[in-house]
């Protein structure tokens, strides 16, 4: 496949991605795929996120997919024998801080949960300590200072020059946590100076305004439609499911004696000493009890 005919499929699939494991995976398969067109669809990238046309939750699913694609760049370059040379790490690596803000556009922080958790998952693939900043994110209100509570007194917007970064940060991931931090900050900022200085409310609100909600007559891309949060629900939820997954695996070392099922249940069995009749009785009696316990909870008589 040429780079053009690529980069056209690559950018369909950005403009109708998803957060569904499914869907990242699908896509991060097909950028490594075509990895001799890298520079082109690192481009398509870029432009999707750049694009004033597309909405707020398929430029967050694109931000999930750079955590995808680092991971699945990294794990293919280290197999053996694999013709992969850790492709689209070092160009997405730099371009974090930037998409970072293209995914949390001035003051909407509703992404900031997807990102920040894309963002762990990034430094741990490429081996960065964060643990620091990840303190700093939780740290919650710790984060606004005695001249930060002064400006909420006086009903002072957050002042978004206050989103810089840290220059003297080789990594572009310090300078992408450092941003991550300074959004969590703004948020916290922004809601005391609401519940501050705006009015309360005490009539029924539609969910289109209680929640922000694009409806028909809106078309504000910053803002979600009930359906794309419904869906939203739905693919965390998934994603969520298949992270346990690989939970109670076990890992049994090789030319180790383990014991089998059959020998476990063999051992226990003949452990424990058969009943005695007044045992036997006592067991069979209490058993009789539970059965008529759980006939009487049922509302219609089952035999």
């Amino acid at each position: 496949m040429d780079s053009f005919e690529a980069t056209s499929q690559f950018s369909q699939v950005l403009r109708t991605l998803t957060s569904s494991v499914q869907s990242l995976t699908r896509a991060a398969h097909f950028a490594l795929k075509n990895s001799d067109s890298e520079d082109y669809l690192f481009r398509a990238i870029l432009d999707v996120i750049d694009s004033p046309d597309v909405d707020l939750n398929c430029k967050c699913s694109v931000f999930q997919l750079v955590d995808v694609l680092l991971h699945e760049s990294y794990f293919y370059s280290q197999s053996p024998k694999s013709s992969y040379n850790y492709p689209y790490v070092h160009s997405l690596k730099n371009a974090v801080p930037s998409l970072i803000l293209k995914v949390l556009p001035g003051s909407n922080n509703q992404n900031l949960y997807n990102v920040f958790t894309s963002l762990k998952n990034i430094s741990k693939t490429l081996k960065l300590v964060y643990e620091d900043y990840e303190k700093q994110y939780m740290s919650g209100k710790d984060l606004l200072t005695e001249e930060d509570m002064q400006n909420i007194e006086q009903d002072v917007p957050f002042n978004e020059d206050n989103f810089v970064v840290d220059e003297s940060a080789v990594d572009p991931i310090i300078k992408a946590w450092t941003l991550l931090v300074m959004k969590k900050k703004q948020g916290h900022y922004e809601r005391l100076r609401l519940l501050k200085h705006k009015l309360h409310s005490n009539d029924n609100e539609n969910d289109e305004v209680m929640f922000g909600v694009r409806g028909p007559q809106n078309d504000d891309k910053q803002l979600l439609t009930k359906k794309q949060i419904l869906m939203r629900m739905e693919d965390d939820r998934e994603s969520h499911k298949r992270s346990k997954e690989s939970l109670w695996l076990v890992n049994r070392p090789r030319d180790t004696n383990v014991i089998t099922e059959d020998e476990f249940f063999t051992q226990y069995w003949t452990k424990i000493k058969p009943f005695d009749d007044g045992e036997k009785a006592s067991f069979l009696q209490n058993l009789d009890d539970l059965n008529k316990m759980v006939a009487a909870s049922y509302k219609d008589k089952q035999f």
